[in-house]
């Protein structure tokens, strides 16, 4: 059995999701399997949480030991690029809109570095166990949040803590992610006590520098992301019958408080602005929506090619640069991954971007519910952060970035993780 274990005593070990060999079933579970494929995953998104401190070099370094990693199973690339074909489809789809973008070059050029992250994400998967994959997120996250610490700066105007990022809704964004990494991590069973308390300790340093980031978009991520946790924990003590009176009482229960909400809705969605500070505009996100409405419906199904729209020189960008006050005509977006990919890539690749995104979050979801495991449960909730994000920015679907590599893999290990476990049930080994 490789290193995979649920999150109570007694439930049956599953094969680990995406392992190309055996691991010793006997190391400790606090630690890392440390062999050159860990150390070359660990390297590559080494350089990825810090890219935004490294620059081109953090780009550099997970090429490098992407590379690394692909070479080393250069006779198996063939078989994995082969059975996670509806993933490279996004990034072949984005090169392939090079033939029909408004600037050709920008847009091959950039697919082809969206293919080369989603493909050595898929080796990762393919390669290192999801606990691995797990721990070395918990351990550079921990290294980024001590670094923002220590060495991080503060915005003169607000005093928002900016930590490593220079932006306080990065560092928000870095502080809640690593806070629900650092739970799931004290919620394992199967660690040790002094990893566990290590853990709730990066919880509470994350906590505090995501109070003084000042974001109130990612603090108000964090108690969905953490009372869902509390429902799979609750979820996986019920019956197979239980669990789905639940689910469907659930279900029941938000549509009634959608009902609610829209009935209720511009006394609510006032409340929320005066609360947060915002204006109706949401900071000027519906007047970029109004706006990509227009391109959309003069492309809707091919768009204008992938990154094609926010180019130098590119006079409808430059309008919405000046207009908004950008100066350095870079980092902006329309603040809504669906609306600003359709823009880009059409429908058509909204529709191959949607089927990458959900697909992750329902696999992962199912490899939770049916096995219990931390590993599945901390990447269905890194997933569905992502979701919940997405409507208001673009976290996703670019070159060289670490949220699409966590989306990415954790899509290959729950496809995996379910393989596996339908096979254990077949033989009567499985929950």
């Amino acid at each position: 059995m490789a290193g995979q274990k649920q999150l109570f005593p007694g439930q049956p070990a599953a094969v680990a999701a995406g392992t190309l060999r055996r691991r010793n079933p006997t190391r400790h579970l606090s630690t890392i399997a440390l062999n050159t494929d860990v150390l070359c995953t660990g390297l590559a998104l080494f350089g990825l949480v810090f890219v935004t401190v490294l620059g081109k070099f953090g780009a550099l370094l997970f090429l490098a030991a992407g590379a690394i990693l692909l070479v080393r199973h250069v006779r198996a690339l063939f078989a994995i690029t082969r059975r996670n074909w509806y993933i490279l489809a996004l990034p072949a789809f984005c090169i392939l809109s090079a033939l029909w973008s408004i600037y050709p070059e920008t847009s091959a050029r950039f697919g082809v570095q969206l293919m080369a992250t989603v493909l050595i994400a898929i080796m990762i998967a393919s390669t290192v166990s999801a606990r691995d994959f797990t721990r070395l997120l918990f351990a550079l996250y921990s290294l980024a949040i001590v670094a923002s610490a220590v060495f991080g700066e503060v915005r003169s105007d607000t005093g928002a803590w900016l930590g490593i990022y220079g932006s306080k809704n990065a560092m928000a964004g870095t502080a809640a992610t690593y806070v629900i990494i650092c739970t799931a991590q004290m919620l394992d069973s199967h660690a040790s006590y002094r990893f566990r308390i290590l853990a709730l300790l990066g919880a509470m340093t994350g906590f505090l520098l995501l109070l003084q980031a000042q974001s109130v978009s990612a603090l108000a991520l964090l108690p969905p992301a953490l009372m869902i946790q509390f429902l799979l924990l609750v979820l996986y003590r019920l019956s197979p019958m239980q669990r789905v009176v639940s689910v469907a009482f659930a279900m029941l229960l938000s549509a009634l408080m959608a009902l609610l909400i829209l009935a209720n809705s511009d006394a609510l969605f006032g409340a929320i602005l005066e609360a947060t500070g915002k204006d109706v505009t949401l900071t000027g996100r519906t007047d970029l929506w109004r706006i990509a409405a227009r391109f959309i419906a003069e492309r809707p199904i091919l768009g204008v090619g992938y990154q094609a729209f926010w180019v130098p020189g590119h006079a409808p960008a430059e309008a919405l640069w000046h207009m908004f006050g950008i100066e350095s005509r870079g980092g902006f977006n329309f603040h809504n991954t669906y609306v600003s990919n359709a823009v880009e890539i059409g429908i058509l690749g909204v529709m191959l971007q949607s089927f990458v995104l959900f697909g992750a979050a329902v696999t992962t979801g199912l490899w939770t519910l049916r096995t219990h495991q931390t590993d599945a449960a901390l990447l269905f909730l890194l997933v569905v952060m992502v979701v919940m994000i997405s409507v208001l920015e673009v976290p996703i679907f670019f070159q060289f970035s670490l949220r699409s590599v966590i989306v990415i893999c954790a899509f290959v290990y729950g496809i995996r993780g379910l393989r596996s476990w339908r096979h254990h049930a077949k033989l009567g080994l499985g929950p």
